[in-house]
């Protein structure tokens, strides 16, 4: 075999910050003014949702948990930036919150306005109106779009998905031929990821509520409409 070196050429950071049962007290307030926020504005807005509840924006601006949140996932973004080979001079400048059902989704979009996004689980899922969590130790991507089982996954497409079709897979599975990843909320688990990264939510299947929070950043003095 000649001497060769492969090199990842162009590779899309996806990072997993685990705040894991250290952040239970915070999930809870979290939670609860999700509800409140939802009891108080019943009809939300429309994005990408397709079904669900999409909160108003800047949730940091009317609760202290979500400003407490915006906090940590700043000092996460910026971290992020530092790993990846970018200027640390981010700000979270929105929060907002997806309350989602059964049948509910979010269609395949990106963030391309903002330099920075990501989503946060305060909880795993809501079953009669009690709080489930599955804190995890080792959280990760997983490849394909969902289990077969179980909606609800956020979906992250390959940047160049469709474009690799001429070279034939083999079964065993690489990040060069994985055209999705996917993850199923864990609570106190943080997912950053570039705003250009198209990603989806799957259609909940179960008679169960989801609770997940987002938000876009950018530099210091950059001013997202």
């Amino acid at each position: 075999m000649v001497d060769n070196k492969l090199f990842p050429a162009f590779p899309t950071p996806v990072i997993l910050y685990n705040f894991n049962k250290e952040s239970h007290d915070l999930n809870v307030s979290l939670v609860k003014d999700a509800l409140k926020e939802k009891n108080s504005d019943i009809e939300g807005t429309v994005a990408s949702n397709m079904g669900g509840w999409h909160s108003n924006l800047r949730m940091e601006d009317r609760y202290d948990s979500f400003k407490t949140l915006r906090d940590k996932i700043e000092e996460c973004a910026n971290d992020y930036c530092r790993q990846t080979g970018h200027e640390d001079t981010l700000e979270i400048q929105k929060l907002w919150v997806n309350i989602s059902g059964p049948g509910d989704m979010n269609m395949a979009h990106h963030h391309g306005a903002s330099a920075l996004t990501g989503v946060y689980y305060p909880m795993y899922e809501m079953v009669g109106g009690n709080m489930i969590t599955n804190y995890d130790d080792n959280p990760k991507l997983l490849p394909g779009s969902w289990d077969g089982k179980r909606g609800g996954t956020v979906v992250f497409n390959d940047p160049a998905y469709g474009q690799k079709i001429r070279l034939r897979k083999s079964p065993k599975v690489s990040p060069f031929t994985v055209e999705h990843y996917h993850l199923y909320p864990i609570s106190g688990l943080l997912a950053v990821f570039p705003s250009h990264l198209v990603h989806a939510v799957t259609p909940f299947k179960d008679n169960k509520i989801r609770i997940s929070i987002s938000f876009c950043c950018n530099h210091k003095g950059v001013v997202l409409r």
